[in-house]
């Protein structure tokens, strides 16, 4: 999974044939593409990608693409809305499960929309599931660094709706930050830990 911020460069292709040849993924999810889907199956064909899924950015805002190779797993759409696409997946040894690729919306009341969708998810099946991507929400003070005071109750909030989901972090390598903001007030640029794989206990 990678939040690209913007899809529509030139080094687009020049980084997703990198991560591509490193990691060498029969899946993968594209976040905050910032352009029409359609532009990008041409380039993801030639990295050996035969079957899309995807959400349409708003403006200069949001997308979300996956791409499959189809090759060791059969990808199935479930349900997708602007800001998560549910996916049915099943690998060559049969066993199926879910993906959520999620690009959560800055708006909090939106934010709540899609919890709501993906408690009802929680509920109603019964399958091993991930739920991944930039859910635009810290779950602790200190996973934000410069900028304004944290909002405790906004901390609360995203724990609440990961437990109720029966959701927990599955851990990180790398930098401790997935995101890097603007300059703030004196210079500060602000980090926040706003992308994380999530799946249940």
């Amino acid at each position: 999974m990678w939040n690209c911020r913007g899809a529509a460069g030139k080094d687009f292709f020049r980084y997703s044939k990198y991560y591509s040849d490193m990691y060498k993924p029969d899946l993968f999810v594209f976040m905050e593409t910032r352009c029409d889907p359609q532009k990008l199956h041409k380039p993801l064909n030639n990295l050996g990608f035969r079957i899309f899924f995807s959400v349409d950015n708003t403006g200069y805002a949001g997308g979300i693409i996956v791409a499959c190779k189809d090759e060791n797993m059969k990808v199935s759409l479930c349900l997708h809305v602007d800001q998560w696409i549910h996916l049915k997946v099943i690998n060559n040894d049969g066993v199926e499960w879910r993906l959520t690729a999620i690009y959560a919306s800055s708006f909090e009341q939106k934010r709540k929309l899609m919890w709501d969708a993906l408690k009802s998810i929680a509920t109603s099946e019964n399958f091993p599931w991930l739920a991944a991507g930039d859910f635009n929400d810290i779950a602790y003070a200190t996973e934000k660094r410069g900028g304004g005071c944290v909002s405790s109750r906004k901390c609360n909030t995203f724990r609440n709706n990961t437990e109720e989901c029966n959701l927990s972090d599955m851990g990180s390598s790398g930098p401790k930050f997935t995101w890097r903001g603007g300059i703030y007030r004196r210079g500060q640029r602000i980090f926040e830990r706003l992308d994380r794989y999530l799946s249940p206990y």
